[in-house]
């Protein structure tokens, strides 16, 4: 789209200030917002001028509320998208079992932060993906942890989570130390108490900010790519949603969107 590469400077210039802590000013940046030029309209869209995008809001670093402000990886990428199209932006608050119902019934135009795996491969219209996840393992800052060496070391996870069935089934059932919250899985490595953790690797790399001891030290498994979906007959919403979200990541918008919320994490592996 014409109008991308001048918004998205934009955008970038602004989370990057964004991102900066400790700054000197009080003030927030100000960044000049394009005038908005509507380039979708019902039927494509449910209401005119309004991009209705739902978001779980109790998924950081996904979603979330912050100070009373939304925030997360899915706000910031459908803040710019909807910029793009020239529309405002709606958030709903929605969780992934109701995403289904929710795009059914018309509640929203999109949903974010569906990862395109088999469960879920024949449920939506995949109208691209902003950034790929998959379980991983963190250690202490400078220590190497190896795949062969998973089995001779006590690896805390979350219960219940995808990092801690991988590990009880590849090493056998009680093999993981359980905690509630993958948190508190990080609070039992700071403290010494266990010798790495499992779990997700985009929450675990934004948990990690707030541990100087923790570090992304290796993938667990094979990653799955994160999208946005559309509804089943929504099949000029999805053609413009993925040109766009192309658009964003040759433009650097979508890199720039992920350092900001998981640091330096590296580019997770696909299956070929």
């Amino acid at each position: 789209m014409k109008r991308t590469i001048r918004i998205a400077l934009a955008l970038m210039l602004a989370l990057s200030m964004m991102a900066v802590v400790g700054c000197s000013s009080d003030s927030e940046p100000e960044v000049e917002t394009p005038e908005l030029e509507a380039l979708v309209e019902p039927p494509v869209i449910g209401e005119a001028g309004v991009l209705r995008v739902g978001i779980d809001l109790s998924y950081p670093p996904f979603g979330g509320v912050d100070k009373d402000m939304e925030a997360g990886i899915d706000v910031d990428v459908a803040s710019v998208m909807a910029t793009e199209l020239g529309l405002e932006l709606e958030t709903v608050d929605i969780s992934l079992d109701e995403a289904s119902a929710a795009l059914e019934n018309g509640d929203v135009d999109l949903v974010f932060a569906v990862p395109f795996n088999e469960e879920y491969a024949t449920a939506f219209r995949f109208a691209g993906s902003y950034v790929t996840d998959a379980p991983a393992v963190f250690s202490s800052d400078g220590v190497v942890v190896e795949m062969n060496m998973l089995g001779a070391m006590n690896v805390a996870a979350q219960q219940g989570s995808a990092a801690f069935w991988y590990l009880e089934h590849e090493y056998g059932t009680g093999y993981v130390t359980a905690y509630p919250s993958l948190r508190e899985a990080f609070d039992a490595l700071e403290a010494g108490e266990v010798d790495a953790v499992a779990g997700d690797a985009m929450v675990g790399a934004y948990i990690a900010r707030d541990f100087e001891a923790i570090a992304f030290s290796m993938q667990l498994d094979t990653a799955v790519p994160v999208g946005v979906v559309v509804g089943s007959e929504a099949m000029e919403l999805e053609t413009e949603v993925r040109a766009l979200l192309d658009s964003l990541r040759a433009d650097g918008v979508l890199d720039t969107i992920r350092s900001k919320w998981v640091g330096d994490l590296p580019e997770l592996e696909l299956p070929q």
